[in-house]
């Protein structure tokens, strides 16, 4: 492994990415906690105080909209092509919960004891998985180590958001932003992180480019398959778009290009 010291922030990038690449290479699992150095040292902009010792709440609600709940209870995230994969790893997914976050549609199962499955369909997907773990754990052991002895109520409409606030170092309108996003989930996610750590690992089960082939393949059949049966899709354009889909909004409706002067600023 490279582990040259970076000089520039794009060093310090290629390093980060270079150390989780290296580390996932094995069939072992990787704990998340091996990469919280590399993750910091980044300084990414979307997760700017990962080492401050007061709680990053932008980055804990950015990577908890993007990470299915049952993350609370996962300690061991496979990621994987296909279900061929999986199985072939020892993870049947037959009688496993399909579970989704917030904002991010991907394929996700999880065996409703301790482990999440994620598909991913290029290396991009583990650029993007990777950095959400890091994050959430940073941010959730942060949580921990100030609501470990705190005192919580068993009902939230006894709750001193205020009081909450200033045991967690937060402001009290990034309390209610969370609340707003754990919604009913919001005391049970404070009891559960004031009882333990979070002790992620990741485990890449194959990261060959004829799998990442293979589940590409997979995908395309399908979407031939459902096509409208007067259209062949092989004789027209294929237009590949974001997973974010103001991506097509913005580009059909010139929302964009009529505000441009008030998103610029």
């Amino acid at each position: 492994m490279d582990r040259n010291v970076p000089r520039t922030g794009s060093e310090e990038i290629e390093l980060y990415i270079r150390t989780y690449d290296s580390l996932l290479r094995s069939s072992d699992e990787v704990q998340i906690k091996s990469l919280a150095e590399a993750h910091a040292q980044m300084e990414s902009s979307l997760h700017p105080h990962a080492r401050a010792a007061a709680p990053d709440m932008s980055a804990f609600i950015y990577s908890i909209l993007r990470l299915p709940p049952c993350v609370r209870e996962a300690r061991l995230i496979v990621l994987g092509q296909s279900r061929e994969v999986f199985e072939r790893h020892g993870f049947p997914l037959a009688g496993w919960q399909s579970v989704a976050s917030g904002a991010r549609r991907r394929r996700s199962f999880f065996n409703g004891v301790d482990t999440l499955a994620v598909y991913i369909a290029s290396h991009s997907d583990i650029d993007d998985i990777v950095p959400l773990l890091a994050a959430y754990q940073i941010e959730w052991n942060k949580f921990n180590q100030r609501l470990r002895h705190a005192a919580l109520p068993e009902t939230d409409d006894a709750l001193d958001g205020d009081a909450l606030a200033r045991a967690l170092d937060v402001t009290p309108d990034d309390l209610d932003r969370l609340r707003r996003v754990w919604g009913a989930a919001f005391l049970d996610n404070l009891r559960a992180a004031a009882s333990a750590p979070k002790r992620l690992a990741v485990r890449l089960l194959s990261g060959s480019l004829n799998d990442y082939r293979r589940a590409t393949l997979a995908w395309y059949e399908h979407v031939e398959q459902a096509g409208v049966s007067s259209v062949d899709l092989r004789a027209r354009p294929v237009y590949f778009v974001s997973s974010n889909t103001h991506s097509l909004i913005n580009l059909l409706s010139g929302f964009a290009l009529r505000r441009e002067e008030e998103l610029v600023n």
